[in-house]
């Protein structure tokens, strides 16, 4: 029998000894506590996400299909059903197109080095705390018009709000006191940029006023629950994955060694490290048709969960799924999701974790891992370490 529960603590601190389980006897599998299927095969989770009997709009987090929860009250693209979604994602996309965020590199760069310069004076550092933490907020901060202070004290605010501990289902008081602190302060930004006219800025905050959606300009609301997915989004997957690639790296020398000799190959060791440790575990929809997946019947209103990081481990889709290749050459991933809900940030998380892992190897090609203060997330939504510790 098997005993799976996203929430529960062996699979939160372990999950991939109960992925493998799931995709070879029950891939789609029923946990009837919640009224929820959890789909764990590639092919069965990217065919889902383009099918339009789920729907997004009664959330796509754990907490909202699995527990429940209500989703926010005000429109967010993330959440939206087609077409919907068009109109509110095209407010962004303009900035996430390919040579828009190629254009970003030679900042994205510049702050890199400037966040690593003092490190590589103490001669170790924590990779995801000490840089690519700072350095993908503040990125996406300087897209969304916050001032840097600002964004950083928001990305705190973030951290506390997605903090699990052992035996924890969904949130607890101290998480929600953060969300809400952080939902306060977003509205008071929109409010006085509001105040001051949107003009002509590129800034998310600046098109967003200038924005009119299904007949009317955006609510504070609406404008709210944009920024905080983009902050969530945009500073919590790229630091993850970096860090998981500094670590990866180091548990197979040889590649390593292959990647500071041709440094063209770093793109593709980020691109394995999100396959092969993917930060965003899993997402969903609720069933709003009728509908059979490998003769099981989903029916109106259950949850359905996609367990993205199995399906990239998925061995029918992938060749020795388990091991860490940076010569692997997929031709289709699920690193950034699939179909309309497809991550609008691919491209500037590829630029973002190419540029870091560059300069970490560059300026210290010989670095070790302290595997003693290592530690990965413990939670049931994201993967990855946040503890990276390196000395060199």
């Amino acid at each position: 029998m098997i005993e799976y529960d996203p929430f529960s603590d062996a699979v939160m601190r372990d999950p991939w000894p109960f992925y493998a389980e799931l995709r070879q006897d029950a891939p789609v599998f029923y946990v009837e506590k919640y009224d929820t299927w959890f789909l764990s095969r590639f092919e069965d989770i990217r065919r889902s996400t383009i099918e339009d009997v789920f729907t997004a709009e009664q959330g796509v987090t754990p907490e909202m299909v699995v527990l429940k929860a209500p989703p926010p009250p005000d429109p967010v693209f993330s959440m939206l059903d087609m077409p919907r979604q068009r109109a509110y994602r095209r407010v962004f996309a303009p900035a996430y197109t390919r040579s828009a965020i190629g254009a970003l590199e030679g900042s994205i760069r510049t702050r890199t080095r400037r966040l690593l310069a003092p490190l590589l004076e103490q001669r170790h550092f924590d990779v995801y705390r000490d840089l690519a933490d700072p350095l993908a907020t503040l990125v996406i901060g300087e897209l969304i018009g916050l001032p840097e202070d600002e964004s950083l004290d928001l990305r705190a605010l973030v951290t506390t709000f997605y903090e699990r501990a052992p035996g924890q289902v969904g949130t607890r008081p101290e998480n929600e006191q953060a969300r809400l602190a952080l939902l306060m302060r977003l509205a008071e930004i929109v409010e006085e940029r509001r105040a001051e006219g949107a003009g002509d800025g590129h800034d998310h905050l600046s098109a967003m006023l200038r924005a009119e959606i299904e007949g009317a300009p955006l609510s504070t609301g609406a404008m709210v629950a944009a920024i905080y997915t983009m902050i969530v989004t945009g500073a919590e997957v790229v630091p993850l994955a970096v860090a998981n690639t500094v670590y990866y790296l180091a548990a197979h020398p040889d590649q390593r060694q292959e990647v500071i000799e041709d440094m063209s190959l770093v793109e593709h060791a980020f691109a394995e490290s999100l396959r092969f440790d993917q930060p965003t575990n899993l997402l969903g929809r609720t069933v709003r048709e009728p509908v059979e997946i490998r003769d099981q019947r989903l029916e109106p209103g259950q949850g359905v969960m996609f367990l993205w990081a199995s399906g990239n481990r998925d061995e029918h889709e992938f060749d020795q799924a388990d091991r860490f290749d940076l010569h692997r050459r997929p031709k289709r991933t699920l690193s950034y999701g699939h179909g309309a809900h497809k991550c609008i940030g691919e491209h500037l998380g590829a630029l973002e974790g190419r540029v870091l892992l560059e300069e970490i190897l560059a300026a210290a090609p010989d670095y070790e891992v302290d595997r003693s203060g290592a530690e990965r997330v413990y939670s049931e939504f994201l993967h990855g370490y946040h503890r990276m510790p390196i000395g060199f």
